[in-house]
Order: C-alpha cells, then structure tokens, then sequence
C-alpha cells in the first residue's frame, strides 16, 4: 500500500447489528482540551498537510505512572462532516513499526481523482486517529546498532557457507539492542501500546474506540478488544496474526514461507502471460530461468558501487513486493533489463538498502515489538532444521530467518502474549485474501475462531495482502461498500462470505521492447 516499498528488513473483507446503530455514542463533551493539535513534523506534513499531530506523554512503564516518561505522537484527521460524527477511529498499518500517524494521513488524503481509500461515508462518521507505537516512527524511536549496519552486504544463509556469519550478525544485533536502550526494551510491546491507545482515547473525551488495523495491527486491535471490552464500538481487522501460536511471530515467519511458493508462482505466470510486454517467456519455466539468472549473478557476484547488493538484498526486495500488484509491473521491468539488456541499474534501483537512522530505527522497532510480543524458539539447531526442511519446498525459506534469529536471541524479555478470548465484544468485521503471503490466510481463519461476533470476509483468488481501503490500482469495490456499510451505518453481512478478486494490473506497451535471447544463461 502506498508508495514503492523499498527494502528495510534483512531476512523482512445483511443484518443490521444489534448495537452500536444509535448514532453518535453518549460521551463527555467532544473536545481536544486535553490535546494539543497542531503542526505535524515536518516529514509528516509534507506528505499529508491536511493531518494535525500531537504529543502526548505517557508513562513507560504504567504499573509506575509516577517514574519515568516517554513522548507518543498523535495524528487526528478531523470528520469531514462533524453534523454526522459519531466517534473516532483509531488505525493502525501493521509493520509492526510501520506509522499509524501517516496511516491515517494514506487513509484519508484524497488521490488526483478524489479517491480516497477510507469511503467518504465513513471520513464522515469519524476522526481518524493514528498512534505511533512507542519506539517507532515519531514516538520516540529505538535505534540498536549503528546507521551502515543494513547497508553493508549481508551473509546469505541460504549458503551454508554462510549461516554462522548470518547467525552471528543477529545475535549481535540482538545484543546492541540491550546495550543501547537496556530497560526500555521491555516497554516497547503490545501491551504497552494498547495501554497508550487508551489513554489517547481518554484524552479526547471518548467512552469507546472504533478500530481498524492491518497485518500487525489486527493483533494489537485484538489485544485492546481482550483488555478493554467494554470500550469497543465497531472494528475491522484487515488480513490478520494469529493470535493463538504461543511462537507468533516465528510461526508467521515460517508460514510466509509456505505461503510464498504460490505467490511467487502466480506473479512469473503473470509476466509470462505478457510476454509481448517483458519479453522474458510464455511460460512459467521460461520466466522462472530469468529470475533464477537473476537471482544466481547477484549471488556469484554483489553488484553496485558499494557492491552491497547480492542475492539476501535482491530477495528482501523481491518477497516484500509480491504481495502488492501495484509493483509487479516495475520489478518485471528491471529483470527485463537486466536479463535481455545487461542493464542492472534499475534492479539496483529496487535493490540498495536504504540505510540512514530511518531504515536502521525502523528495523530497531519491529523486531523489539516482535520479539517482546511472543516468545521464540531459542534453539539454533531447531531454527535450522525447521528452515531446512522448508527450503525443500520454496527458495525463500533462508531468506526469512531474521525475526527468528533476532528474538532466539534476545535477552530483554518477552510478554506474556494477549490471547482474544472473544467475550463480551460488539460485531467484528474481518477481512483476508486467501493467497496472502505476508500475513497467510490461515493465521485469519485463526483469528476468525477466537472472536465468534466477528463475520470473515474472504477475497478468493487474490493474494494481496490488505483487501479493504487499498491503493486505487487494487481496490476492491465490494470490500470498499462492505467496510463503508458496516463502519458508517452498522451493517454487516448475514454471515461469512466470499467475494470476487480485483483485477490484476495489466502491463503497458512502454515497456522498452527488445528481442528475447534464445537462451537465458543460469550462469553470471
């Protein structure tokens, strides 16, 4: 969603309802006395001018309220209709360091057309609210090891070769951690989050929150809806955890595997389908030799000025981008070039890690919530051998083993997790995409079981991660009027349901043309 994903990570939707139909909820008088909205950092406003941001602060650790304290930021897009405002909605990306305070900014700015991914009904009904998650984006964001750390090449442990030096970097990324921000740590998971949410959603006079939240942020709005029942108006929950895997965050990173083999097969099936376009087959296997001569160069020799850029960056990239079609057509681009033109310049493009204090924070924060939010397996010898045996099936696996080898080392602690036992909440809306990758189907049907007021909403036949209010190139229109009729007016389907994929994108004829050669080389 949004703009071109770029690599930070080594490896990585009728019954009216029973309630909440009334209209506006019955809440202290509506006002942001206790927020002070205003100007919103600078790199926050130039991108969404129409957001306003505050600052909040909040304890570190709630159980002490009187020690020590830490900043939060707020961003707020006020309703577009406050004669029809009914409440506020709080969102949240997922990442789990992505920035819910510029979600809410992608959510509701509208596109050179007027779309806009929240439906108008809905910006109506709501002031969105977004939250950083403490020690991301701008509330207060963790940094573990120096600026070049993610910019250097990576081992590939893909290469057995090269697993203790894989294994060695994330162990002593792990152990920065605990040395640049010692107790802190601890206070960077979900729990704490939830803890702040609350306490914004009292800060601006509400009874309850409504909530959307995607990916990662399904598991936070479920760990909310367990600790605050009672202060849950209406939620969506947008291509989910699983919340119930004591290991969540190592078994969503062995389930992306899986997940992934088909994934990656319907996107080379796609470029071969136009091949007048790319020119790189007609076939699956035909395409799938250019990937693999992609792939095995910038293994045999990194490539770029820094010669930074081998198989681990190329792979980062490349799996982080499946799950969205708006960037199929660019990444086929680029291995065109390079396999029929020797032209690697746009693979480098996609390719180089970002590095810089963002890149380096942003990976600081999502494996601190990871590894704090569940436990892992600290065995080097079972990480190993459960990625091995996937390995067997998709040429991800290796590629995938950060998380894991971050938090099978890691020293500051784990929660104790939020199972959603699923009493005493209003009607959920879920949605998920049955091909999803990044957060696999199953882990949603997961979900599904533990919240029995929820109703799933399926998209069959895609495998996009995140079906309602997506990017205008994949936007499903019957997801949009679902989520549109359940968070506006209180409707929601009958029961569980399926609906038709969107379109795949279809490529442009300004591909630059060239003949494909006779026989795509395996070897640099």
């Amino acid at each position: 969603m949004g703009v071109r994903m770029r690599k930070f990570l080594t490896a990585g939707l009728t019954a009216l309802l029973a309630a909440g139909t009334a209209g506006a909820i019955s809440v202290p008088a509506h006002a942001d006395a206790q927020l002070d909205f205003g100007a919103c950092p600078a790199d926050v406003a130039q991108v969404y001018p129409q957001l306003k941001c505050a600052t909040v602060n909040v304890p570190l650790d709630y159980s002490r309220p009187f020690g020590a304290r830490m900043n939060v930021l707020v961003s707020k897009q006020s309703s577009a209709n406050p004669a029809k405002r009914r409440g506020v909605l709080f969102v949240n990306p997922g990442g789990p360091a992505s920035s819910a305070v510029m979600q809410a900014g992608k959510l509701t700015q509208p596109s050179a057309n007027g779309y806009t991914r929240l439906p108008k009904e809905v910006l109506e009904a709501y002031d969105v609210i977004g939250v950083d998650s403490r020690g991301t984006g701008h509330s207060q964001p963790l940094s573990c090891v120096d600026e070049d750390y993610w910019s250097r090449l990576q081992p590939d442990p893909d290469l057995a070769s090269e697993r203790d030096k894989s294994w060695e970097r994330w162990k002593a990324f792990a152990r920065s951690c605990v040395e640049k921000n010692a107790d802190k740590l601890k206070y960077t998971g979900s729990r704490s989050v939830i803890k702040d949410m609350d306490h914004v959603r009292t800060l601006l006079g509400e009874e309850k929150i409504s909530y959307l939240g995607y990916s990662y942020g399904t598991y936070l709005g479920s760990a909310y809806a367990e600790t605050y029942p009672d202060r849950v108006d209406r939620m969506v929950l947008d291509s989910s955890m699983n919340p119930v895997e004591p290991q969540m965050w190592y078994h969503n990173s062995t389930g992306q595997v899986t997940a992934g083999a088909p994934r990656q097969r319907s996107y080379l099936e796609w470029i071969a389908k136009y091949d007048n376009v790319f020119h790189l087959g007609k076939t699956y296997d035909q395409v799938n030799a250019a990937w693999q001569k992609l792939l095995g160069d910038f293994r045999a020799r990194p490539r770029g000025p820094g010669k930074n850029v081998g198989a681990v960056e190329l792979m980062d990239v490349y799996i982080a981008n499946l799950s969205h079609e708006i960037y199929w057509e660019p990444l086929a681009k680029a291995m065109a070039d390079y396999v029929l033109r020797g032209d690697e310049r746009a693979v480098l493009d996609w390719a180089t890690p970002s590095g810089g204090a963002a890149g380096e924070s942003f990976i600081a924060g999502m494996i601190s919530i990871a590894c704090v939010d569940s436990d892992a397996p600290a065995d080097r010898t079972r990480i190993e051998r459960d990625f091995d045996q996937l390995a067997r099936t998709s040429e991800f696996a290796w590629y995938n083993v950060s998380i894991p080898s971050a938090c099978a080392n890691w020293a500051a602690g784990h929660d104790q997790r939020i199972v959603p036992s699923g009493r005493n909440l209003p009607p959920i809306l879920m949605f998920g995409s049955d091909g999803d990758s990044a957060t696999p189907y199953a882990n949603t049907v997961a979900m599904h079981k533990r919240l029995p007021s929820s109703v799933l909403v399926t998209e069959r036949g895609s495998g996009t991660h995140c079906v309602f209010g997506s990017h205008p190139a994949m936007v499903n229109w019957e997801a949009q009027r679902i989520g549109k009729a359940y968070l506006a007016d209180g409707v929601l389907p009958s029961g569980d349901i399926d609906i038709a994929p969107h379109p795949l994108p279809v490529p442009t004829a300004s591909t630059p043309a060239a003949a494909r050669p006779a026989v795509v080389s395996s070897q640099a």
